[in-house]
């Protein structure tokens, strides 16, 4: 069994019945494209390592954003203009709204707290492999497990935010984290990245109301 049928097999059942239809972004040539939407016949969104990692459906369902929602130039990514190429397509993301995407020939990792991308495997496989070995660190899972006993349960268009953000001395520690939807998580993250690469040295950052959705 490869790595990414062994990761379907451990997910939630699929977040839509529906088949992907042929989008903008499914109906790019790459290989890495053309593995993405195999992996989305394959089973149509989907959440896995209890809510850590949720693949995104093809298409929006409920409140949960479809891969063409997620990736609209107009909403998230507005605030990392600067970083992101608008061809990179995000399929995936952690607990925290770290996200998995494909650009050229490579999946990548976007941190959206430092704005940092960086490359994670060359294939889909490669990827699967990756998170399957690494689930713990690159999921966020041993939190998410904590934090569901003390809260109940988290959604699929949630994530889990930092009270005190992580960059300014956050700790990951349940009593630090709060549900919150997850496109709001991403503009926050966006707004705190912001605040941070325009502060002049020294200059204290502010983080007050920084959970606020915008």
């Amino acid at each position: 069994m490869s790595s990414i049928d062994k990761l379907i097999e451990i997910g939630s059942k699929a977040l839509t019945n529906e088949s992907p239809q042929s989008t903008q972004l499914l109906s790019e040539k790459s290989e890495l494209s053309k593995s993405l939407k195999d992996l989305l016949e394959g089973k149509n969104g989907f959440v896995a390592f209890e809510a850590a990692l949720v693949v995104f459906p093809s298409c929006d369902i409920g409140q949960t954003k479809g891969i063409e929602s997620w990736n609209l130039q107009s909403g998230w990514r507005n605030g990392y203009a600067d970083c992101l190429d608008p061809e990179t397509i995000f399929f995936a993301h952690d607990l925290f709204g770290v996200q998995f995407g494909i650009e050229g020939d490579r999946v990548v990792q976007f941190n959206p707290e430092t704005g940092e991308l960086t490359t994670y495997a060359n294939s889909f496989d490669e990827w699967a492999s990756v998170l399957l070995e690494n689930y713990q660190a690159d999921t966020g899972w041993p939190l998410a497990h904590e934090w569901q006993i003390a809260n109940g349960q988290l959604l699929p268009h949630e994530r889990l935010l930092p009270k005190q953000p992580f960059i300014l001395g956050g700790e990951f520690e349940v009593d630090n984290l709060i549900a919150i939807e997850a496109e709001c998580g991403m503009r926050n993250w966006a707004t705190l990245y912001n605040s941070i690469k325009t502060a002049s040295d020294g200059e204290e950052v502010s983080v007050s109301g920084w959970l606020d959705c915008r």
